[in-house]
């Protein structure tokens, strides 16, 4: 919890001492210093008194257990990653159970999991430091040709966790891609789903900004994962995930 502390107890510091910054003044002056701050700052004792309670309670807070891995769960791998597919897996549940529909595929961005879950207990603060943006919940609709470009950036990329999706590459080229073990009908649509930074263009996915949006939440995903880890955990089940095969990349 060292690490856990120090950043929510400086967070705390920071937007305290911004307020004050940005409270009107009743001289103007372009004169700026700058301090430093680190563990050597001396701590100011009424400062400290101010910031105490709210820094213990948010402790409190953060270090509720909500759940238990049957080991850890890391973002090792290319393209493919344990993590990614726990997240992805989650977020597929999630947008079926509050939607009432069928998601065909859910995708997340690697580059957005910021942090592993460790063996053991699972807090609050373990999923706030691997999902700190607030990335809202978006259902695309993808075509045939979208869906290609989606398996074809999955590839050449390696940076995607998905679920519903098999891709397969020769050459760093996709040669092989189903949904749900079935092959792409060029007729049909699919449903995505991903986070707001995804559908539109982060990442140089550019190929989602026109998507049709059948969804745009205010869900984030950083609430959608605790949900539904706090939902496993009353059934009594353990939180598991393992590379799979889903991504078979040269």
């Amino acid at each position: 919890m060292g690490k856990l502390k120090s950043i929510y107890s400086w967070s705390i510091y920071l937007g305290f001492s911004l307020l004050i910054a940005c409270a009107p003044q009743l001289q103007k002056s372009a004169q700026v210093t700058f301090l430093p701050l680190d563990s050597n700052v001396a701590v100011h004792p009424e400062m400290e008194d101010f910031v105490s309670p709210y820094r213990e309670n948010l402790e409190a807070e953060m270090g509720k257990v909500i759940g238990e891995t049957t080991s850890e769960i890391n973002k090792a791998g290319s393209g493919e990653t344990a993590l990614g597919n726990l997240i992805t897996d989650l977020q597929k549940e999630h947008a079926e159970q509050t939607f009432g529909y069928s998601i065909d595929i859910s995708a997340m961005n690697n580059g957005g999991i910021r942090n592993i879950l460790p063996m053991g207990e699972i807090t609050l603060g373990n999923i706030y430091e691997l999902s700190p943006f607030d990335n809202y919940l978006y259902i695309l609709e993808l075509d045939s040709e979208r869906l290609r470009k989606l398996a074809e950036y999955a590839v050449s990329r390696k940076s995607l966790g998905l679920s519903g999706l098999y891709v397969e590459s020769e050459g760093g080229k996709l040669v092989r891609y189903l949904v749900n073990g079935k092959q792409v009908e060029d007729d049909k649509t699919y449903l995505l789903a991903v986070n707001d930074y995804m559908a539109s263009g982060g990442d140089n996915m550019d190929f989602l900004i026109d998507a049709p949006r059948k969804e745009q939440t205010d869900i984030v995903l950083r609430d959608l994962l605790i949900e539904r880890i706090k939902a496993l955990t009353e059934k009594g089940e353990k939180i598991s995930a393992r590379i799979e095969g889903r991504q078979k990349l040269d």
